[in-house]
């Protein structure tokens, strides 16, 4: 089972000195049927004495710490060792059908056995059920086998959309993603939660890392990497199924998760306040690699 070192840095730098900071993050990765995170530490500039950890409603860690004395610059650093799997999946022809899935699932919502199931179909901030999303996946015959209809959908995201550090930004509506046809990984994913919810089927977002190859000749840069986003699909009988819709693929052994929620809102890796500065300078290094 293949084993991954992780490393992410975020600096906050402030053009005039903070007076203190309040912070929470989640960024250690999860415990899960396929993954195990071997080793997490946190590394605080300026340290802070307060650190501490619990879990939240969706089972993902969060550390939360203060800094009390001025600083113009805070360096938050992890680092983590994980040990991950191929996800097993079943042969997608033998999942049962769209129609199938999605009656069984209103049935077990309607019984109260599946009442989580219910907020990961309804709309969110980040996730507005648009019918322009929704049409995405409307001619894909629903009497297909669920991983099929998947599979399909995430085709039709990759020929329609196209990856573009540059086109959007953190607040950027997701009817604008549908008219540009342009967005990284955190829109794709908001938008096939839009779509895949309004068919019937309960949809998650996930964050966490993604190992990517450098290019044929050229060394691994440390630090190139970046968190990644990908949308997690409830199939009845089956369970969870991590899908990528920006690469079109199920998840693999080198999809990290860190955090499980509704949308990017509940699985943030960093956030917080300052006082006594407004708009600090924010830098993100990421580095993901295999474990020696």
């Amino acid at each position: 089972m293949p084993e991954y070192r992780i490393t992410h840095q975020t600096i906050y730098r402030h053009g005039t000195a903070a007076g203190a900071a309040w912070q929470m993050l989640q960024l250690q990765p999860r415990q899960e049927a396929a993954q195990e995170c071997l080793d997490f530490q946190l590394e605080l500039s300026p340290s802070a004495s307060d650190l501490s950890t619990r879990p939240d409603f969706f089972g993902n860690t969060r550390h939360f710490f203060s800094v009390r004395e001025p600083h113009r610059e805070l360096s938050i650093t992890s680092h983590a060792i994980v040990r991950r799997q191929e996800p097993a999946l079943p042969l997608p022809s033998l999942s049962p059908s769209l129609t199938e899935a999605r009656n069984r699932t209103a049935t077990l919502i309607q019984s109260g056995e599946g009442f989580l199931l219910e907020q990961y179909l309804c709309a969110t901030g980040h996730v507005p059920l648009l019918p322009a999303a929704a049409d995405l996946g409307k001619d894909v015959d629903p009497a297909t086998p669920t991983l099929e209809w998947i599979e399909e959908l995430g085709r039709r995201f990759a020929a329609t959309f196209t990856f573009d550090a540059h086109a959007t930004n953190v607040g950027t509506p997701l009817a604008e993603v549908l008219e540009k046809k342009r967005g990284v990984c955190q829109d794709f994913t908001h938008l096939f939660l839009s779509c895949v919810r309004q068919h019937g089927l309960p949809a998650a977002y996930v964050s966490g890392y993604l190992l990517t190859a450098p290019p044929p000749g050229q060394p691994r840069l440390r630090g190139a990497d970046a968190m990644h986003a990908w949308a997690s699909i409830h199939v009845p009988e089956i369970g969870w199924v991590d899908f990528d819709p920006t690469n079109a693929c199920f998840a693999r052994a080198g999809h990290i998760v860190v955090g499980r929620g509704r949308d990017f809102t509940d699985v943030s890796p960093t956030r917080g306040v300052f006082t006594g500065s407004y708009s600090p300078v924010l830098r993100i290094a990421v580095t993901v690699e295999p474990a020696a």
